[in-house]
């Protein structure tokens, strides 16, 4: 017994064809080249009209100081529109509350806006964090009909 040795079996290598698994690899990164669809980017807002890059340029003074008018919007619990008001940001006299009436913010910006007679103006939104997404939408809308190229929606703390 003392003669005898232990027998050490030899390694197995397996055979792994690597070519299959290169050419299944490169058909599922086609696959996914070809049938890749990017999502439509979200928040990218165009806020001119077509009419408003027709219309002349008037010049621009840097130094000039826009009128500041602002629209407060408080949310209702809906997401809906509760109340507006608006105000000249220069101005000592109190916010005009408008109720939640669209059209009359309408005829207030139409209003502010012949009013300035050429000046630069800045309008800005001021928003309650519960408004839906299409209220404020609509009041961007109102803001550029009324003629406004400078708009600022902030959020209110």
């Amino acid at each position: 017994m003392l003669g005898r040795r232990k027998l050490i079996p030899e390694p197995v290598h397996p055979d792994l064809p690597v070519t299959p698994m290169l050419d299944m690899s490169f058909q599922l990164l086609a696959f996914f080249i070809f049938t890749f669809r990017p999502a439509p980017s979200e928040g990218g807002f165009d806020l001119t009209s077509r009419a408003a890059a027709e219309e002349p340029i008037i010049a621009f003074n840097p130094l000039a100081e826009p009128v500041k008018l602002v629209v407060r919007v408080e949310a209702a619990k809906d997401g809906g529109i509760a109340k507006l008001t608006f105000r000249n940001a220069d101005s000592i006299d109190p916010p005009k509350d408008l109720g939640a009436d669209l059209a009359a913010l309408k005829t207030e910006l139409v209003a502010a806006q012949d009013g300035l007679k050429g000046k630069p103006a800045k309008l800005t939104l001021e928003l309650e964090k519960d408004l839906l997404h299409a209220n404020v939408v609509k009041l961007l809308d109102l803001g550029i009909a009324a003629g406004f190229k400078n708009i600022a929606p902030v959020p209110i703390k």
